[in-house]
């Protein structure tokens, strides 16, 4: 998790994942020669008592639209404050579905801008089923089930909460992940067609800093990702996602059901790519798979975390429709020990 800015402490940031019990971190061992073993991992969420919810990107890494590690005994689902010192839990899973559209093409996974290939992040969704249900933790509700959530409009604008267990640091991720959760929180800025954007912004750009990354997202690259109502003015607990937050949860708060999850973390998109390095921090665009498109909420409905037949995913299925956005210069959030880098232009899969 990026550091939430270089004003607010370190501590700000673990307290504010403190709560948020429900969310965990997913390992998964590729490879184990002798005492060695390498994992992917990402961040989840316990959805139902016995699913979490997560990327498909961190199932499938190489995006092949293939489960690339089918033992499911080599998975691990941690909950925990401090994964480091030791998990509260350590819960086994059974079996994993990757988002239907995600399987059915490589255009459903790959976009491609300017002869670049990029990840799609519409259908960058998994569900894992645990080996039984777990009732310790209470689950977090998603935003179909909650009706003053469902909706475009109901999310854009509200401030949302970023939770996850990957790299940190002062206004860049630069530090690697020790396994406290962290969060930060940004204003969701754009909200279509199964997309959910908001860009990373920078008080010292609005006396005209140059760096890397500033001024927001507004003026720097409006080409890239336009995001009409983004505003160059942090509020104070800014931040952005880091390699290892991929799948995490955008929090936001029901009057009715408190913390509800509104999308699930996928790439991040560096509006000033240089010298080969992708960066996560100021005027960083992070890029989440939301809720409301048609395809989502059937397989939703279909691993039983929504009622497809219920008036809120009716009302979606009928109200969505189909956009491609241009996300080129990304990193995805999570964290690949065996495949650091596929070269598809300016993107880098870690």
């Amino acid at each position: 998790m990026v550091a939430i800015n270089p004003s607010v402490d370190n501590s700000i940031a673990v307290e504010l994942a403190k709560p948020i019990d429900a969310v965990g971190k997913l390992e998964i061992n590729t490879s184990t020669t002798g005492f060695f073993r390498k994992f992917n991992t990402g961040t989840a969420t316990l959805v139902t008592p016995n699913k979490i919810l997560t990327a498909a990107h961190v199932i499938d890494p190489n995006l092949d639209g293939v489960v690339d590690v089918t033992d499911f005994s080599q998975y691990s689902f941690l909950l925990g404050d401090n994964l480091e010192t030791d998990a509260d839990y350590n819960l086994k899973i059974s079996q994993v579905s990757l988002h239907p559209s995600w399987l059915a093409s490589e255009a459903n996974r790959f976009t491609s801008i300017d002869g670049k290939q990029t990840i799609n992040s519409r259908y960058d969704l998994a569900v894992l089923t645990l080996d039984q249900n777990f009732t310790d933790i209470a689950p977090i509700a998603i935003s179909p089930n909650i009706p003053e959530l469902a909706d475009n409009a109901s999310i854009l604008g509200q401030t949302g909460t970023m939770i996850g267990y990957g790299e940190h640091g002062d206004s860049d991720a630069y530090k690697a992940a020790d396994g406290l959760r962290r969060g930060a929180e940004n204003v969701i800025e754009s909200v279509d067609n199964g997309i959910i954007r908001f860009d990373y912004d920078d008080s010292d750009s609005l006396d005209g800093e140059t760096g890397l990354n500033a001024p927001s997202l507004d003026s720097s690259s409006p080409e890239l990702i336009p995001v009409p109502t983004s505003s160059p003015t942090p509020i104070p607990l800014e931040g952005g996602i880091g390699q290892g937050d991929s799948g995490g949860p955008l929090l936001v708060v029901s009057k009715d059901a408190g913390p509800v999850i509104v999308g699930v973390a996928s790439q991040v998109v560096d509006t000033e790519f240089l010298g080969g390095f992708v960066s996560s921090g100021y005027g960083s665009v992070y890029v989440y798979s939301g809720f409301n498109d048609p395809e989502t909420v059937r397989f939703l409905g279909t691993e039983n975390i929504i009622n497809p037949s219920s008036t809120v995913a009716a009302d979606l299925v009928l109200g969505s429709g189909i956009e491609t956005i241009d996300t080129s210069n990304d990193i995805f959030g999570s964290q690949n020990n065996e495949l650091d880098f596929l070269p598809t232009g300016n993107d880098m899969f870690i």
